[in-house]
């Protein structure tokens, strides 16, 4: 019986990997078990390395682990990249009649299909990996007639006769792998629950928490790996009265957003750190002319194009300090996928009620990350809008000075301006980038500059006192050791408890979401023997701004090989880290 099963479809760009693994996501997540995906792919259309793995369990399962038990090769560079996950009671399926001999080890087992002779027989040779995934159901036990239903939704558009062809090259890799081979041995039997669950990754989690929140304008440049908030956006948002411009570039598209959240709008746009660097010039312009606006950065390497397709969390710093002076913003980071959903309304929040911009910093890995939840996970009933201090015909009075003009830009104790929308009775008003005072006038005065910038950073700390800037709890509260995260590497660390436990070792993990303004962890940090911080970078940048806040070293776990935390993996990180020495003070 196989209640974790580890499965993999590796080849070339273009072979169509990544369309064969959602299928069978699809199919084992319609099946009532959970799903984790992972993505391995390279920065081109055609040629390279791409590869699609999948973790199926009946359990909750929050990362990937170094295993593999069905690895579909569709070359022999597929094999070498997943040997040191392959185990004795691996199955490799293969094309034999293909130009390449498979070198497989001798304590693996080959599943040699004729995958494209089996497919151009069902009705071309493009379904290919549909007969792989055939005789993967054969192999694993999985009912087929799940994968039938993935294959409908897949392909329901394009016709009926796409379909069931589908469907025949499916049943033709089943029965030639029942008929040629007898693999009851190696024990694999796939279990399935009426358990039902939602299939879906952080981007899209982020593109429907964005609808939920109210977002209305979406303005974008196509780049990995944000693109697909924009491609989830562009197919749904209309539908609510929104619209999604791809603009010609990124200092457009934040400029184009930044225009329709002055004109009243629920607004955002979506880049990576490469396109960061171009919008920082426009950056200062949202946050001192006080306009509330969501910029999202999926991380992924840097620096300049770096590794487009692999995994960071470098951008921190950016978040947290990009701009020239002194400007205000709030940084928040998802620790999940459904995270991603929650904090994205959260951010358009914060940004209306505190009329700040608000970067919502997500990274590759969860990105693309596909994972199976309950549908109660994204309950829109608990969805709440907070707009601030709009105001409306009957309130401007208030807010204007003794000549009757509005001053949306007015000193108030905690920070925070009157809003009024364009079109709003007696609030006509301006902004403008240049220091200005309360009327948003231009000003070069001593007293008006010093009380725009107290204003203005007055809010954050109005939001401070506000807000909870709580961070989320795993392992033993009362453990000596304590291990401190930040974005997608909270699953991994989850899933690493059960390996520490299992050798003594006790642990508390601390996952942050928000990291300006952020919990302070002085006392945290205080009560344990040990401390690690854990990130996806090289130079520690979430370790630095705690060491920061609390006065105190801290030990470090870095990965910046452009691949995501491993459960298994970190759980040995960790353990080596608690021997070592604290670095000196």
């Amino acid at each position: 019986m196989a209640e974790d099963l580890n499965w993999a479809v590796g080849g070339e760009a273009g072979d169509g990997i990544d369309s064969t693994g959602k299928i069978f996501a699809q199919a084992l997540s319609r099946a009532g078990r959970h799903v984790f995906t992972s993505k391995d792919f390279a920065s081109r259309i055609r040629g390279g390395y791409t590869a699609y793995k999948i973790r199926t369990s009946v359990e909750d399962i929050q990362s990937v682990v170094d295993r593999l038990d069905i690895l579909v090769a569709l070359t022999q560079r597929t094999i070498d990249e997943n040997l040191d996950e392959l185990h004795e009671g691996s199955a490799i399926i293969y094309d034999g009649e293909r130009s390449w001999e498979a070198e497989i080890p001798d304590e693996m087992t080959a599943v040699d299909v004729p995958l494209k002779t089996l497919a151009e027989e069902a009705g071309g040779a493009i379904m290919r990996n549909i007969v792989a995934l055939g005789a993967a159901c054969e192999i694993t036990g999985f009912d087929v007639a799940y994968l039938d239903e993935a294959l409908e939704k897949r392909f329901g558009g394009k016709g009926s006769k796409i379909v069931e062809n589908n469907k025949a090259a499916a049943r033709a890799g089943q029965e030639y792998v029942q008929e040629n081979y007898d693999l009851d041995h190696l024990g694999y039997n796939i279990d399935t629950t009426d358990n039902d669950y939602v299939l879906l990754n952080g981007n899209e989690a982020i593109g429907m928490g964005a609808i939920a929140a109210g977002c209305r304008f979406y303005a974008g440049y196509p780049i990995t790996p944000a693109t697909s908030i924009m491609e989830y956006l562009t197919e749904r948002i209309e539908d609510y009265g929104g619209h999604v411009v791809q603009a010609e570039d990124e200092l457009s598209a934040i400029n184009m957003s930044l225009g329709a959240a002055r004109a009243g709008a629920r607004s955002m746009t979506a880049t990576s750190g490469a396109g960061i660097d171009l919008m920082t010039e426009t950056f200062g312009l949202v946050a001192t002319s006080e306009t509330p606006l969501v910029i999202a950065d999926v991380q992924r390497s840097g620096p300049s194009t770096g590794m487009p397709t692999k995994q960071e969390q470098g951008d921190l710093d950016m978040a947290l300090y990009a701009g020239h002076g002194e400007v205000p913003r709030f940084v928040v980071a998802p620790t999940s996928i459904t995270e991603c959903f929650w904090k994205t309304v959260e951010a358009f929040n914060l940004a209306e009620k505190y009329q700040t911009p608000v970067f919502l910093v997500s990274d590759l890995a969860m990105s693309v990350t596909e994972q199976t939840f309950p549908p109660e996970a994204f309950d829109m009933d608990d969805v709440e809008i907070d707009r601030g201090k709009l105001v409306d015909e009957d309130e401007v009075d208030e807010w204007l000075d003794a000549q009757g003009r509005f001053r949306a830009h007015a000193v108030t104790e905690d920070g925070v301006s009157p809003r009024a929308i364009p079109g709003t009775t007696d609030a006509a008003h301006m902004s403008t980038g240049l220091e200005h005072d309360e009327l948003g006038r231009r000003t070069e005065e001593e007293d008006e500059r010093v009380h725009q910038v107290d204003k203005r950073y007055r809010k954050v700390e109005t939001a401070r006192n506000e807000e909870e800037w709580d961070y989320r709890e795993f392992g033993n509260p009362d453990a000596d050791n304590l291990v401190i995260s930040w974005g997608s590497n909270e699953g991994a660390l989850i899933e690493a408890l059960d390996y520490l436990e299992a050798d003594g070792i006790d642990v508390r993990v601390i996952s942050v979401p928000y990291i300006f303004p952020r919990p302070d962890l002085t006392e945290e940090i205080e009560a344990a023997d040990e401390t690690i911080v854990v990130e996806c970078n090289a130079t520690g940048q979430f370790a630095d701004v705690i060491e920061h806040d609390v006065l105190t070293r801290v030990k470090r776990i870095n990965k910046y090989t452009g691949v995501r935390f491993k459960a298994d993996e970190l759980a040995d990180d960790i353990t080596d880290k608690l021997t070592e020495e604290v670095p000196a003070q």
